[in-house]
């Protein structure tokens, strides 16, 4: 787990949570729990000794604008005598991990739009639990909402209502076995300001109902995650709905997946078993139909 230092100020890896000794000011520090919100405290400062250098402990920490890069000591020097220095170690391990802290779209500024874009859903398709763990950690509080799924889930909802609206126009006949006409005959009839609500306001909504029953039923089976995970966590997965640039086969697609990644993640986030990560997702998949279907049996009544 890779944190920054509340006396320091310095990049540092733990094994987790909890009390821990800076490597690099040797102060006593506490690593809060993110997914509860905890910050970083100093339990116990560093003990200073006569023979420190004034570069052991910086007097003016916020002047370091390179906190990874070390200067490394002449040919022949060596510092810290011969024994490995655990700080080299951590600061290795750093540079070979992309993204040390959150994932590619928290750091879309340093690296550019397009892209975090594709980095981010390719992290997430690819290396799903490597992708949920690193979301967890952000380099800041994230925002109500991930801008990254109300942009995917946009495009997203634009082609799914395409894809729907060319189907009741050109395979009616078709869709009546499976759906009731009366809502083939609302989508049929949609205007302007339906079609942009569609395409601009369901991602949202889908985002908010989503993160909100998963909390929800997270909550009932014992685990304290924040909201706000789970607001990234359902805003992340939007990206799922690219699929539906394919009609029928990637609406299927887009379910499966979907629902591999969101158990993966409630499991990440939440800390809990597989079961419970299942039982959670089943809940909110039941949840889902039964705000769905009254939809279509009221319209066919």
């Amino acid at each position: 787990m890779l944190t920054t230092c509340p006396h320091c100020r310095q990049p540092i890896s733990v094994p987790g949570p909890g009390p821990h000794r800076c490597r690099k000011c040797n102060a006593l520090i506490f690593v809060g729990n993110p997914m509860r919100d905890e910050e970083n405290r100093v339990l116990k400062e560093p003990e200073k000794h006569p023979q420190e250098s004034e570069e052991t402990v910086p007097e003016d920490r916020e002047s370091e604008e390179e906190p990874f890069d070390e200067v490394e000591p002449a040919e022949g020097a060596h510092a810290r005598g011969a024994i490995p220095d655990p700080d080299r170690r951590a600061k290795s391990a750093a540079r070979a991990a992309p993204w040390p802290l959150g994932v590619a779209w928290d750091h879309r500024d340093e690296i550019g739009f397009a892209e975090a874009l594709y980095e981010t859903t390719r992290d997430l398709l690819v290396s799903p639990r490597r992708f949920f763990t690193r979301m967890m950690f952000p380099l800041k509080r994230p925002s109500f909402i991930p801008l990254y799924g109300v942009i995917v889930g946009t495009v997203g909802a634009a082609f799914n209502l395409f894809w729907v609206l060319w189907l009741v126009r050109h395979e009616r006949p078709l869709l009546e076995r499976y759906v009731p006409p009366a809502l083939l005959d609302a989508f049929a009839a949609m205007e302007t300001a339906d079609i942009l609500a569609q395409v601009f306001l369901s991602p949202i909504a889908g985002i908010v109902i989503a993160a909100f029953l998963l909390f929800a039923f997270s909550f009932l089976f014992g685990s304290r995650t924040e909201l706000h995970h789970f607001y990234r966590l359902t805003g992340f997965t939007a990206a799922l709905d690219l699929f539906y640039a394919v009609p029928v086969v990637g609406w299927v697609v887009a379910f499966i997946w979907r629902s591999i990644l969101l158990v993966i993640g409630i499991q990440i986030i939440t800390d809990l078993s597989r079961g419970k990560a299942i039982a959670v997702f089943l809940f909110y998949l039941l949840i889902s139909v039964i705000m769905v279907v009254p939809m279509g049996v009221s319209g066919g009544g």
